[in-house]
């Protein structure tokens, strides 16, 4: 009855009613993960949320997500009063209770109540506003639930650290336990709820902890109990925090969390956690630095004007060799380190002249690993202080791979093997990886739709131009006759590896356009004087990077103080 009492399509019904109505209720248990109906079956009964999550989503490829439910909402409704098929399809996201109701038991209480009828047409009115319209921007997390996956792991502490970050974005209320009446309140009186789960998946506090939560903060101090991974799938798409050493792949797997970060060093813990507030709270900087061959060193210089106007980053996304790039400030490289890395990278080992036989690219691409080894080592992402993603392409399934845990140097190589100039990455899944600047060049969306803040994008993928080898500096001219014996003709033309370069960046134009669109800042250097495999302008690039920056902050001087706020 309580449940009930809190659906707004049924707040105006009388006692009675909902007594009767009780009865007309089927209870389902649906796991996290199991369908509870897909597109074009035919409807024959109303659900309402009891606990947990639902998703509905458009399963046309690729599939979108529409809107997430939660508790006290009504599933499936418009087919049935069109007395026609499901228009969308839903799944549990999280383990989920649902009360089934009956066509006839539907139809009935629309006769009988005209308040239900009335609050119903309301319902409808605004989500059929959203029916089709995918979610670009998640909602920060309203109630947050902080989960022990072992018996080590510190859930109150890390829970009472975690709400006074909290605090400093609005009202915030921790609960230890109590019954769903006690949320309902919390969740009314307070902007942010902390629910704070035991580390028993058995205990019925931290079952509804789990299921009635926007977000999961999976907590361990290592190596996660075995019964909670047989829990797994309830705990999918959680943010894990790790204090301890490392993370296994088998953990990650199981979990398949949005985000991972392992706080192997005790003191570092405390701004971890703020950090995680930032990014919960919708406040966190984010940085995104796109692909464009030589005319990335123009990211250089705009880091560091960047970082001389005060902004720091929480978050930091790249493509292509802007991968290369942020995964070294997501390190916590200064500018200035950043700069010092790539000058000895691209101007006193170039790693782009270990050419071999064209069977299946121009270079090897051994110096380019040699050159992350020297950088990253055996580092991992989730290992790093800042939230890091890079994106490559998978020529097999033809779709983005967003590369948020594992191996850095395993992550930011494919991100930047052009191809024809780097050979695919063979992944073990069978996986066959290329530069991700194929399909998205600036991946500012990507990071946007987590919704947890301001995005700041650096944007060198420049204009493709006419070509005109006379003016490029430090390229050799080939004679015309050569050109004729060569290409069968006197125009001047890139060489190879600029043409496939060319080539890449103008197959994310389309996605570069768009990606503006969900930036608080676009940076754009005017590298077009710069050729694409130009590593010798590093000086130049870098001195464009400054200017724009400049320019840019300077016609939104307060920029800095909102993005801080």
């Amino acid at each position: 009855m309580y449940l009930l009492r809190n659906v707004p399509v049924l707040a105006g019904l009388p006692d009675a009613q909902l007594e009767g109505l009780v009865e007309q209720l089927t209870r389902l248990q649906v796991p996290a993960g199991r369908w509870i109906m897909r597109e074009g079956e035919v409807a024959d009964s109303v659900y309402i949320i009891a606990s947990g999550r639902v998703e509905v989503v458009d399963e046309r490829p690729p599939e979108t997500l529409i809107r997430i439910l939660r508790r006290g909402a009504v599933l499936g409704e418009l087919a049935l009063l069109r007395e026609g098929t499901r228009s969308a399809s839903a799944r549990a996201r999280r383990d989920t209770e649902l009360l089934e109701l009956s066509r006839a038991g539907f139809e009935n209480l629309i006769q009988q109540a005209p308040s239900f009828a009335l609050g119903l047409t309301r319902a409808m009115g605004a989500q059929l506003a959203a029916s089709h319209t995918p979610v670009a921007y998640a909602a920060p997390p309203h109630t947050i639930a902080v989960v022990g996956i072992d018996r080590g792991a510190p859930v109150e502490k890390t829970a009472a650290e975690l709400a006074a970050a909290l605090s400093a974005f609005g009202s915030v209320t921790t609960l230890n336990g109590g019954e769903l009446a006690a949320i309902d309140r919390a969740e009314r009186d307070a902007d942010r709820v902390i629910l704070c789960a035991g580390a028993d998946p058995e205990d019925a506090w931290s079952r509804t902890c789990v299921h009635d939560s926007d977000l999961v903060i999976a907590l361990t101090s290592g190596t996660p109990d075995h019964v909670w991974m047989t829990e797994a799938p309830a705990l999918r798409g959680c943010e894990l925090i790790v204090l301890g050493s490392r993370v296994d792949d088998d953990t990650l797997a199981a979990l398949q969390p949005r985000e991972v970060q392992v706080i192997g060093n005790s003191s570092m813990r405390g701004a971890a956690l703020e950090a995680t507030a930032r990014r919960l709270a919708g406040r966190s900087l984010g940085l995104v630095l796109s692909g464009g061959g030589a005319r990335a060193l123009a990211h250089l210089g705009a880091l560091e004007e960047l970082s001389a106007a005060g902004l720091r980053f929480d978050r930091v996304a790249g493509v292509s060799l802007g991968s290369l790039v942020g995964a070294s400030v997501a390190m916590g490289l200064t500018a200035a380190e950043v700069g010092e890395t790539f000058e000895r990278a691209f101007q006193a080992t170039n790693p782009t002249r270990d050419f071999t036989l064209p069977a299946y690219s121009l270079l090897r691409g051994t110096r380019a690993r040699r050159l992350l080894v020297e950088v990253f080592g055996e580092r991992r992402i989730e290992e790093l202080p800042l939230r890091f993603f890079c994106v490559s392409c998978d020529l097999i399934e033809r779709e983005p791979v967003v590369h948020r845990t594992g191996p850095i140097v395993e992550a930011v190589y494919p991100s930047f093997a052009i191809p024809g100039v780097f050979p695919p990455v063979a992944r073990p899944d069978g996986r066959l990886l290329v530069d991700g600047g194929v399909l998205d060049n600036l991946p500012v969306e990507t990071m946007a739709r987590t919704g947890e803040g301001p995005v700041i994008a650096v944007d060198v993928t420049g204009g493709m131009g006419r070509f005109q080898q006379n003016q490029r500096p430090g390229v050799a001219r080939i004679a015309k006759p050569a050109r004729r014996l060569l290409t069968g003709s006197e125009a001047e033309l890139p060489n190879l590896g600029e043409t496939l370069v060319r080539t890449l960046t103008v197959g994310s134009v389309d996605t570069v356009a768009s990606a503006r669109l969900h930036a608080d800042l676009v940076i754009t250097p005017h590298v077009d004087g710069i050729g694409l495999m130009e590593w010798g302008a590093i000086d130049r690039a870098r001195e464009l990077g400054r200017r724009a920056a400049r320019e840019a902050l300077a016609a939104d001087p307060e920029l800095p103080a909102r993005v801080a706020a």
